[in-house]
């Protein structure tokens, strides 16, 4: 592995807002002793004709569940609490191809803009300005080129970084690779990793037989980045008990050579209301 060979587990990440399931920030399940603790909201799709994007993107989690009040107040009480909104989706009519990279960059940049801005908010008698903390680029089907794909969100990452307006909430910026969108997410990472604060790979759309098998592919995936270790986030799932048991053990091997600094989970809503696979894996962080 290239990079740092040691690192300190600091980050625990938790999608969460699809369907209507979940109605809350489920702060219960937080553990206090995980120095970063990420709630995603998902997901800000873009509209798309014919089959090809726009750019125009629009928040689907509840704005009544997950507003910028309760974003404020849960930031408020916890101060390890960061809230990030995925940029994408995982659906067929989410896929990324747009119809004028031109065009796409111009209306994506100001329409995520638009969502973070709507996010920054005050709460009564407090003067600090709670909001957004950045954006994860999770598009799971992708059919442009992978330099159209690189660079059209490549150069978004890069305004909504500069821009004066949004610059200071955008704190984190994660890619979600998997195993049949890696060349595009490598190609992006590789373009703009000055950019780029989390590598967030799904292992959980992968199957492993066992720990070794888990440990060969992390060590492959850590090595094609090219980067330290402490960027480098192991993916669970909870809607499958099975293979995610197998990706936990992995997980604790892992921390036991001091090889892993984070776990995120896809998602909330089947493990809710005791939490129980965030519980355990932030358990294991948290005693590293």
């Amino acid at each position: 592995m290239s990079g740092s060979t040691i690192v300190t587990p600091t980050i625990f990440r938790e999608y969460i807002g699809m369907g209507d399931y979940i109605d809350h920030f489920p702060d219960e399940m937080i553990n206090a002793d995980i120095k970063e603790f990420h709630f995603i909201l998902c997901f800000a799709t873009e509209t798309h004709v014919d089959g090809k994007g726009t750019g125009l993107f629009d928040r689907n989690w509840s704005f009544t569940s997950f507003s910028p009040e309760k974003v404020a107040e849960l930031k408020k009480k916890l101060k390890n609490v960061k809230v990030v909104i995925s940029i994408g989706g995982n659906g067929p009519e989410d896929t990324f191809n747009p119809k004028n990279n031109e065009d796409w960059i111009v209306n994506a940049t100001s329409s995520i803009k638009g969502i973070i801005l709507n996010y920054q908010t005050k709460l009564p008698n407090d003067d600090v300005l709670y909001g957004i903390d950045g954006i994860d680029i999770n598009y799971e089907k992708i059919s442009s080129s992978i330099s159209d794909f690189s660079n059209c969100i490549g150069e978004v990452i890069k305004q909504l970084k500069v821009d004066p307006d949004v610059s200071k909430f955008m704190k984190v910026v994660s890619i979600a690779p998997t195993e049949g969108s890696q060349s595009y997410y490598l190609k992006l990472y590789r373009d703009n990793k000055g950019y780029i604060d989390w590598i967030d790979y799904k292992f959980y759309n992968q199957y492993f037989n066992t720990v070794e098998d888990f440990e060969k592919l992390f060590k492959i995936l850590v090595t094609e980045y090219g980067t330290a270790l402490d960027k480098f986030l192991v993916g669970v799932s909870t809607y499958e008990a099975i293979k995610s048991k197998t990706i936990i053990e992995g997980c604790e091997y892992l921390l036991n050579r001091r090889s892993l600094v984070g776990v995120f989970v896809w998602d909330a809503k089947p493990s809710a209301p005791a939490y129980t696979p965030e519980r355990e894996i932030q358990k294991l962080l948290a005693k590293k």
